[in-house]
């Protein structure tokens, strides 16, 4: 699909990546300016049947659940909005690298960055688990790096919010090798699904591979 110039007031710049649902383009926003990261799901994928509800459903309640936290560690959210082709989320573009990228590249991390990388992780979700939202996919490739070794938590696309009764039986939603337990067994779950995996991530960091294959 070709660029579009721009997605309601911000012109778009390039692309910082592609996926199934759509593209992760690089925007500026002429009023404020500044640079933004905005995703976008194509709006067939909005406009079709039930069967592709759940996808729309899940990116606006990305833009609700993250809109709704204002935290250093977490990637904020500007707007929500759609036009003629898309459905898309302005969001701080930040710059910086996802931890999955230095693992694939063989990057070691010593005891000292390990913490310091866990104790942002933890005290991100101390503060969205706070405000009823689990992030439900917690995985080096949702944790950005910064130069100054500060992270950035992003995509609450499948978080839940404690304060909706939205639920959906036998769907298991996460990241294989990240998921808990108790979301294969389909028992109750609570935040505690985002501890566990950010437990994987810490054995990761500590070990250079992950604990399950």
């Amino acid at each position: 699909m070709k660029m579009p110039e721009r997605l309601g007031k911000y012109p778009i710049t390039g692309v910082l990546g592609r996926g199934a649902m759509g593209v992760v383009y690089r925007g500026y926003d002429p009023v404020i300016k500044r640079p933004v990261a905005i995703k976008t799901i194509r709006k067939e994928l909005i406009d079709e049947d039930e069967k592709t509800e759940a996808m729309s459903g899940r990116f606006r309640r990305e833009a609700q659940a993250a809109g709704a936290l204002n935290h250093p560690g977490i990637g904020a959210v500007y707007e929500y909005g759609e036009d003629a082709h898309h459905a898309y989320i302005a969001m701080e573009f930040v710059e910086g690298t996802s931890l999955r990228e230095y693992m694939a590249r063989g990057a070691t991390f010593d005891e000292h960055d390990s913490v310091s990388i866990m104790a942002q992780l933890l005290d991100a979700l101390q503060f969205a688990h706070a405000n009823s939202v689990w992030h439900r996919d917690i995985k080096p490739a949702n944790i950005q790096v910064m130069g100054n070794g500060r992270i950035k938590l992003i995509d609450f696309g499948i978080a839940r919010i404690e304060s909706t009764d939205f639920t959906k039986t036998n769907v298991i939603m996460g990241t294989p090798g990240f998921i808990a337990p108790e979301v294969y067994l389909g028992r109750d779950i609570d935040h505690r699904i985002d501890i566990f995996a950010a437990g994987v991530v810490f054995y990761h960091l500590l070990a250079g591979k992950p604990p399950f294959v």
